[in-house]
């Protein structure tokens, strides 16, 4: 067999396996996706009707869904305001530490590692009526409340979970974004009288804008992944005010066996971070050819 024949073949075995991944596990289950949000079809009245655009007129003209396009927004909002402000100042907490710096950042770190499932299913036992946090407050001669009843416990608990979860990678990628700031340009910066507040404003901020939009778009992307906490922790309670957008494709696929009208909802939402995603890409190229022009 001839060296190049050699070559091709282990090419091939290589690509072939990844393509055939590709193919049973992504491509097909996304054409059947997009075709079943054309149907009505339930598992359990075994319907499978073509119905044309209905589901997504359904979507676009029922404020319940709204609702929960609205919900996922203020939760991504919450999240990425406290997530990004704790998440700078640790890095710059972290960047100023001398001795234990490793062992501080595996510490702030450790988090990310754990599951959401479990850290969720903590909480959930944490705040039932008869859970860890009510027996406490009895214990103190205190009234038990009632947690699942306030809209502010349950996007405060939600919120905290996840911001953190996420807080040790997002002082990473800031500590990753300051240690590329040469330490001339503070030096050069202090020699000219520029205080510590004015050094972050116009040297600091302006040279972290690409990581500081890489984080925020990731962000927003993964704040329409937020399902778990979510459903064990609230289950959409109170009166479904924290029920972000997979939870709703969630009860309408598995709860109400309406895989159909699940899959419409599916499809808007792959366009949704699909346009995000583009517009991230975007965004970091741009920002990346600003870099190199300015360095330059």
């Amino acid at each position: 067999m001839k060296l190049q024949t050699r070559k091709s073949v282990k090419a091939l075995s290589c690509v072939i396996p990844a393509t055939a991944y590709y193919l049973l596990f992504t491509l097909v289950p996304l054409v059947m996706l997009f075709w079943y949000s054309f149907t009505n079809y339930n598992v359990l009245e075994r319907t499978q009707a073509f119905t044309g655009f209905e589901n997504y007129v359904k979507i676009f003209t029922n404020a319940q869904y709204y609702s929960s396009l609205l919900t996922t927004l203020i939760i991504a909002v919450l999240i990425m305001a406290f997530g990004m402000s704790f998440g700078f100042l640790l890095a710059l907490g972290l960047n100023r530490i001398a001795r234990g710096r490793s062992v501080l950042r595996i510490l702030w770190y450790i988090p990310a590692l754990l599951p959401m499932a479990v850290m969720s299913q903590f909480i959930s036992i944490l705040l039932q009526p008869l859970g860890i946090a009510n027996n406490i407050a009895r214990a103190l001669g205190g009234n038990p409340i009632a947690w699942y009843d306030s809209v502010f416990w349950m996007y405060f608990y939600i919120v905290l979970l996840i911001t953190w979860k996420g807080l040790g990678s997002t002082a990473v990628l800031f500590m990753a974004g300051l240690a590329g700031i040469s330490t001339e340009i503070y030096e050069a910066a202090a020699i000219d009288g520029a205080t510590g507040a004015k050094r972050m404003l116009y040297i600091t901020l302006p040279l972290m804008r690409p990581m500081i939009g890489f984080i925020l778009i990731t962000g927003f992307l993964g704040a329409f992944n937020v399902f778990e906490p979510v459903q064990l922790i609230s289950g959409g309670a109170p009166r479904g005010k924290t029920e972000v957008i997979l939870y709703k494709i969630y009860t309408q696929g598995f709860d109400n066996f309406k895989l159909g009208f699940a899959s419409a909802i599916s499809v808007v939402v792959f366009v949704i971070v699909l346009l995000l995603t583009v517009l991230n890409m975007r965004i970091t190229d741009s920002n990346i050819l600003k870099s190199e022009v300015a360095a330059q």
